[in-house]
């Protein structure tokens, strides 16, 4: 099976607030598109959180992957909303 073409990338910084807290959370990552059907959109974020408990809290390394950006976002919205964070831009 060939390996699936990528058609765009681009570096992404994800900003939220934890509303217990009042902390601010960052993660850098990368949003990738590629030539295929499955799930053709993936965003692969890393925690910039260094100096903080909040680092224990939520992962260092996370994945998302769906069908457009807008699921993958809705994806990382509902997974960082779970964590009583919320996601700004």
């Amino acid at each position: 099976m060939p390996k699936a073409k990528i058609l765009y990338q681009s570096k992404e910084e994800i900003y939220g607030k934890h509303l217990r807290a009042k902390e601010w959370i960052e993660y850098s990552g990368k949003i990738t598109v590629y030539d295929r059907k499955t799930n053709p959109v993936s965003l692969k974020i890393k925690s910039e959180i260094y100096d903080s408990f909040m680092r224990d809290l939520l992962d260092d390394k996370k994945e998302f992957k769906g069908n457009s950006v807008t699921e993958v976002y809705a994806k990382l919205s509902k997974w960082l909303y779970l964590r009583e964070v919320i996601f700004q831009i």
